[in-house]
């Protein structure tokens, strides 16, 4: 009930408010217009015309044999493959030897099995060939058994697979996977939509995209997905989903991205990745299980690392998910941490109380920074999508910010953790009911801030905390503004233990039960006025704009703070 009557308190406010920003602090002083309620996402810009002429499949080094409308490769080999087959492409060439097949403006379109189906190779590479587009197409009804004589993707293999190339590949999949192996699946370079049922690309082992531009949507299920979490001969543990490069876009009726095991967002060799996610409405498709699907933007079961790139995620549950305790295949469990150390991330996420999304409405908050301020809209149909409280990131073990930006514009609570670390990159978050939570959990529940930006806005009204510990609240260096209530059950800064700032600046508008040490001070400040403001500390300017007014302003600093 506090919850229900804090989003109420908060959308009556907003709907007395004009368009106003949060915050810009160091992130800067622009005013982008960012929509906090969009129309759900379509792409349009990856597509591929059908083939015409007779099929045709040539090779200088390989061997196949042809069976009607059926052509099998038996031998390793680079494969030409082009013209219209309404067919099947089968690779069944033995355990040794790289099979290449090149797509040179061929469509395959199946309604029997999967158009290309990979039995047997030491590994398969489908490379789409410079200024060709395209087409395979998986035309059987959606699956409602298991069934082991069927390939479970339009593409499926049972070998490591590997999809590259310097054109275009469309691939659409109404049985169940778009592309599917039951090994390790990886992208490079190539122009790569494809549309399936359940998921859009499925590597049981692994998933890691390098280079490229990859559009990947479901219309019933998760968007990106591992599955097995044992380790190979050698130790090596599997599951997880790499990306080094590339652009990534997935729009999913449940979850962008789930692993198995680890999420790696890093730098490669020579470009960063740049991922966006939309999920349940925000992506245009609704689960035919809305109502129990999770519409999370990336799941993992261990650990979710991310150092370089940009993700930008807009989801109907979690934004950044990291599950504590699952028991791995190799042993272990699954640690439940999260890791942001570099890179940008901005997030809308939509979580009312009331758990029942309708339609295309936006996330139920009140506008991120520059953004319009105003509550969601509704339009479109009704659409069951079940979530509960969604945090923006939400990690069961230890959540840890080093660096980076991240920019949360609308959440139910903005980063909830057992045990959250701030130390450096700037961090602003918006949130209808706590902005940052320490949760109980394994450990002590334990907000530490050593160094970095942190920003927080939280409704000055309702049972709202700007930062809330279910445990304690230490700060030893970086600079932390909190808005909230001005009391002690609900506040800017809100602790069941202690709460000591011996370092750093802490700027608290509303009420925070604060302990010093060192040579820390205590100061009264003007800052809590609806508006636009700034504050200089230790000769650095901040600027930020409230878009409410908050009660008295007191500032804990152990440097020189002036307005």
């Amino acid at each position: 009930m506090k919850r229900i009557l804090a989003i109420l308190l908060s959308v009556i406010l907003l709907m007395t408010l004009s368009s106003c920003g949060l915050i810009t602090s160091l992130i800067g002083s622009g005013s982008s217009e960012a929509e906090t309620d969009p129309e759900p996402a379509v792409n349009t810009e990856i597509n591929a015309k059908e083939a015409t002429g007779a099929f045709s499949i040539t090779t200088e080094d390989g061997a196949f044999t042809e069976d009607g409308n059926v052509y099998t490769v038996t031998a390793a080999g680079t494969y030409v493959l082009s013209g219209y087959l309404e067919g099947q492409v089968i690779v069944d060439s033995g355990e040794t030897g790289e099979v290449v097949l090149e797509l040179s403006g061929v469509t395959i379109t199946s309604g029997e099995d999967s158009p290309i189906k990979i039995l047997s190779a030491s590994d398969v590479d489908v490379s789409a060939k410079k200024d060709t587009e395209n087409l395979i197409k998986d035309t059987r009804s959606a699956k409602t058994a298991e069934n082991d004589d069927q390939g479970e993707g339009a593409i499926y293999a049972k070998t490591d697979l590997k999809i590259k190339g310097s054109g275009t590949l469309v691939v659409e999949a109404g049985y169940s996977n778009g592309i599917h192996t039951t090994k390790d699946l990886t992208i490079q370079k190539v122009t790569l939509k494809v549309i399936a049922r359940n998921n859009a690309l499925k590597g049981n082992d692994s998933i890691t995209v390098t280079s490229g531009t990859v559009a990947a949507i479901s219309t019933n299920g998760d968007g990106v997905k591992t599955e097995n979490t044992d380790a190979n001969k050698n130790g090596v543990t599997r599951g997880d989903i790499l990306l080094t490069g590339g652009s990534v876009t997935v729009y999913a009726a449940g979850d962008g991205f789930q692993s198995a095991r680890d999420f790696v967002m890093q730098a490669g060799e020579t470009e960063t990745p740049s991922v966006t996610i939309y999920t349940g409405s925000y992506s245009g498709y609704t689960a035919s299980d809305a109502s129990v699907t999770s519409y999370k933007g990336v799941k993992v079961q261990n650990e979710l690392l991310i150092s370089a790139g940009e993700i930008t995620i807009q989801s109907f549950d979690d934004g950044l998910h990291a599950d504590q305790g699952t028991s791995l295949l190799d042993g272990t469990k699954g640690k439940g941490d999260i890791l942001i150390s570099g890179g940008t991330v901005t997030m809308n996420v939509y979580a009312p109380e009331t758990k029942t999304a309708m339609g295309r409405s936006g996330p139920g908050g009140f506008g991120g920074p520059g953004g319009s301020g105003r509550p969601g809209s509704s339009g479109g149909g009704f659409q069951p999508q079940t979530v509960a409280g969604a945090d923006a990131i939400h990690a069961d073990g230890v959540l840890t910010v080093s660096g980076g930006t991240i920019r949360i514009d609308s959440a139910y609570e903005g980063m909830e953790a057992n045990v959250i670390n701030i130390t450096g990159g700037e961090t602003v978050v918006a949130a209808n009911d706590d902005g940052v939570n320490a949760c109980k959990g394994t450990s002590t529940p334990a907000v530490n801030v050593t160094g970095g930006l942190l920003d927080v806005t939280v409704s000055p009204n309702g049972d709202t905390d700007g930062i809330d510990s279910n445990g304690t609240y230490l700060q030893t260096g970086g600079v932390v503004i909190t808005r909230g209530p001005s009391s002690q059950m609900a506040a800017a800064l809100d602790a069941d233990g202690s709460v000591t700032v011996s370092g750093g600046t802490l700027i608290v508008l509303g009420y925070g039960r604060v302990s010093t040490s060192g040579g820390v001070r205590t100061q009264s400040l003007s800052l809590n006025s609806q508006g636009s403001h700034t504050v200089k500390i230790d000769g650095t300017t901040y600027s930020f704009t409230n878009a409410y007014s908050y009660g008295t302003t007191t500032c804990y600093s152990d440097q020189t703070v002036s307005q």
